[in-house]
């Protein structure tokens, strides 16, 4: 028996609700970390500004930046002071997008990394969002050295003037 290609089928109203209503509970439940507390959905803004990179490491060369953006996040981490800095490690189709967050405290100068993958490949994804607390290691004139996951993070205070060799 052939289906009848002439007459549409109908979802009941009801099976729509019911599936918002799971999307809904779904996205609320996303936004609940493993630590109890509900974090954004997405990074938040920069309060300083945004940078570009290929590597970001202990020798990070920055390709673009906003205008401003590294001496306000320079000049806050020397000072203590709030501020953030929005940093794409870019790939060919994939990378990650870093929010670097300063935060003042009693006894020491916290610094928190929040980060989620990207991929451009077909019509785009993004990973889950990631924060882990860094430890600042140096904040001079030259940029702001970080250790986060064990692994050493510069961010320089200038835009370099080098463009990579690709291999």
């Amino acid at each position: 028996m052939r289906p009848n290609t002439s007459q549409r089928t109908r979802i009941p109203r009801s099976a729509v609700i019911i599936c918002a209503v799971i999307a809904a509970a779904a996205g609320a439940t996303a936004a609940v970390w493993p630590d109890g507390h509900h974090h954004p959905a997405s990074l938040p803004r920069p309060s300083c500004g945004s940078a570009l990179t290929h590597f970001l490491n202990g020798h990070t060369r920055f390709l673009t930046a906003d205008p401003g953006a590294l001496s306000c996040f320079v000049t806050a981490a020397k000072q203590c002071r709030s501020a953030s800095l929005g940093v794409t490690d870019m790939g060919v189709d994939t990378g990650i997008r870093y929010v670097f967050t300063i935060e003042p405290g009693r006894a020491a100068c916290h610094v928190i990394e929040e980060s989620r993958a990207y991929s451009a490949n077909f019509g785009g994804s993004q990973g889950a969002l990631s924060s882990v607390r860094c430890h600042r290691t140096a904040a001079t004139n030259a940029g702001v050295m970080l250790s986060c996951r064990g692994q050493e993070v510069l961010i320089p205070a200038q835009v370099s003037n080098v463009v990579p060799a690709l291999s």
